[in-house]
């Protein structure tokens, strides 16, 4: 099943020129109102006395939430109008944002931020149907790599928002700010949202009718669990879940390692960590470029990234309390690195699935195993930093292990996913 764009010659037109806009629109929301946690988690710890287990649960509850949501939102994606699920996500997770700084320490925070991880899943699997079923594949994977770059794009404007506007206008309670202030704009990108698709709906592409059954038989294939194990799946699966146990697990607890560290605030320690979602932006600009020109096995591609993140983690093993400026150089490349291979795995590897008609299902399956890592890295490594005495050397080595094994299993997955290059 061939895209509608591609039988319409439309890439140019009004739509798919507005959609360029309203998806990354759409990403830039959800990191705002689901990554702000993470961000200021130090804070959190720091102003409310919290212990790094405890804090790290509350974040790895809406992870599972979030992981397990996207199976069921990509099954959605593919029976309902994306564009609808979208608006409910976005809807439950401003009154998420809006009651978590409310809500006591007793349990119930943990309970708000667990149903935002499922609100947030319902948004990445509709928006990968939405690029797929509109925009020829050139398109799909430049606007993909756009819709990063603005969640990214969201990171960044926590990790400065937060230090130098909350902080300074609410002291201790400048963490509450940035739940409202995220609410407050996804609000105005759910509101665009919504006028966008309704100046749109009269055209048929985004009608996004159920897919049928026969639709995955259009071009003579049918997707089948054999076809699934034969093409590697299963050891990319594992590829996903580790590197999304370091883009996550270094992003959240990189703060804290410079704080414990170099012994400075936790709002020096958030500011200066911005640097890691700025890489992230420059490493998905120019992996959107190669993969455009050079890259023939998005899975080979992935490994490679993957040798580079180990050689960086093998550097900071050794270096980590050398120099701030070096440590937090060395973390920003290694999860820019894992952007990249984000991208290669979460974007590319989910068109592969578009001609049987379970584009959306399929994205939300393999978006789903990155925050199975995820959840994993945010408690385990809080955990292990915990139990011993926040020695992050041992952490830093964990985390190169990890980065060792996603080698391993992307190069053995190369040659049998060329069955679904095919």
């Amino acid at each position: 099943m061939g895209s509608k764009l591609q039988k319409t010659n439309a890439a140019a037109d009004t739509a798919v020129k507005l959609l360029s806009i309203l998806c990354p629109l759409i990403y830039f929301a959800s990191y705002l109102t689901r990554k702000n946690y993470g961000v200021i988690m130090t804070a959190i710890i720091e102003n409310e006395g919290m212990a790094d287990d405890v804090a790290g649960f509350i974040e790895t509850l809406a992870l599972i939430s979030y992981g397990a949501g996207q199976v069921i939102s990509g099954i959605l994606g593919d029976k309902f109008k994306p564009q609808n699920i979208i608006v409910c996500g976005l809807s439950t997770t401003i009154a998420c944002n809006l009651l978590m700084p409310l809500s006591p320490n007793n349990g119930m925070r943990e309970i708000v931020w667990f149903v935002n991880g499922f609100a947030q899943s319902m948004l990445w699997p509709p928006l990968v149907r939405i690029m797929a079923q509109t925009m020829d594949p050139k398109t799909y994977s430049r606007v993909c790599a756009n819709v990063n770059v603005a969640g990214i794009g969201g990171t960044i404007f926590l990790y400065l928002s937060y230090p130098l506007i909350w902080q300074k206008l609410f002291g201790a309670n400048g963490w509450r700010a940035t739940f409202f202030s995220s609410a407050i704009l996804c609000g105005v990108i759910l509101v665009i949202w919504l006028l966008g698709f309704r100046s749109i709906r009269s055209d048929e592409r985004v009608a996004f009718a159920p897919h049928k059954k026969e639709d995955g038989a259009a071009d003579g294939k049918k997707l089948s669990v054999r076809l699934i194990l034969g093409s590697g799946f299963v050891l990319i699966a594992l590829g996903i879940i580790l590197q999304g146990m370091l883009r996550d697990g270094i992003t959240d607890w990189d703060p804290k390692m410079i704080a414990d560290t170099f012994g400075i605030t936790a709002d020096k320690a958030i500011l200066k960590a911005v640097i890691l979602p700025v890489i992230g932006v420059v490493s998905l600009k120019l992996v959107g470029f190669i993969n455009e020109k050079y890259v023939k096995n998005e899975v080979r591609a992935a490994g490679l990234t993957f040798v580079m993140a180990l050689a960086c983690l093998t550097v900071l093993f050794f270096f980590h309390d050398k120099n701030e400026y070096l440590t937090l150089a060395l973390c920003a490349v290694s999860v820019g690195l894992m952007h990249a291979i984000n991208f290669f795995l979460i974007c590319i590897v989910p068109l592969r699935f578009e001609k049987y008609g379970v584009v959306s299902t399929m994205s939300g399956v393999i978006n789903s195993l990155t925050y199975v890592g995820s959840a994993a890295a945010l408690y385990g490594f809080g955990y292990i930093s915990e139990t011993t005495g926040n020695n992050w050397r041992i952490v830093i080595g964990v985390w190169a292990i990890i980065a060792a094994l996603g080698v391993t299993v992307c190069f053995a997955a190369v040659r049998p996913w060329k069955k679904m290059q095919a």
